[in-house]
């Protein structure tokens, strides 16, 4: 081959992987999950809920699941003051705190939505950490930082007295375990796409 005719032939050949490309391309999505949980301990729960009053709520310390900040609001006497029914309800509502890091809340904050599903669970002091009520949340859209998933009842509050009374002589305090899973799709590129199943048939090859 000439060295005048090898630039043509380079250009034929970058035609045709064009070509190729053009024809044929490819992209991934998956779906990630991170899952993580909280506990948030109430001593002398009794006077607690006594003291509180219908709409007052304990916040818990901010903690991170899925590269989010996530606080969950506990209501003794329920969410709604206004309303009786409302305040003979335990209620639990858990809110986006944060979407950034924290040296980064003094940029602008960018809307977007997270997807998550929760599950808040009560253990008793003296019943040997088992849980004694619970409820779950399946996957809702936060829509930004501070949205709320809405607010769900744990239990009654006679309920968690009468479990209290049960245990009394054990302790008075309870434990709130909240429980997040972070959802999202990640789109991937062919060459991530790849290299994930090469390594995923590494590792399976070297289990058997």
């Amino acid at each position: 081959m000439s060295s005048s005719s090898f630039p043509a032939t380079l250009r034929t050949l970058r035609a045709a992987w064009r070509g190729v490309r053009e024809a044929l391309s490819f992209s991934s999505t998956r779906l990630r999950q991170h899952t993580g949980a909280h506990l948030h301990r109430i001593d002398r729960y009794s006077a607690v809920e006594a003291a509180a009053l219908a709409g007052q709520r304990i916040e818990t310390a901010p903690f991170r699941v899925g590269g989010h900040e996530w606080r969950l609001h506990f209501y003794p006497r329920g969410v709604l003051a206004a309303s009786d029914d409302d305040a003979g309800r335990v209620s639990v509502d858990l809110i986006l705190w944060s979407r950034r890091d924290p040296w980064w809340r003094l940029l602008p904050a960018m809307p977007s939505d997270v997807t998550a599903a929760y599950r808040v669970s009560i253990a008793l002091d003296g019943d040997g950490g088992n849980r004694a009520f619970c409820t779950a949340v399946g996957p809702h859209r936060f829509r930004g930082s501070l949205s709320s998933s809405g607010a769900m009842d744990v239990a009654t509050v006679e309920e968690l007295r009468a479990a209290l009374r049960r245990w009394e002589g054990a302790g008075d305090g309870i434990v709130v375990r909240c429980d997040v899973t972070v959802t999202s799709l990640e789109k991937e590129s062919r060459i991530m796409w790849c290299i994930r199943q090469l390594v995923s048939k590494i590792n399976l090859d070297s289990i058997r």
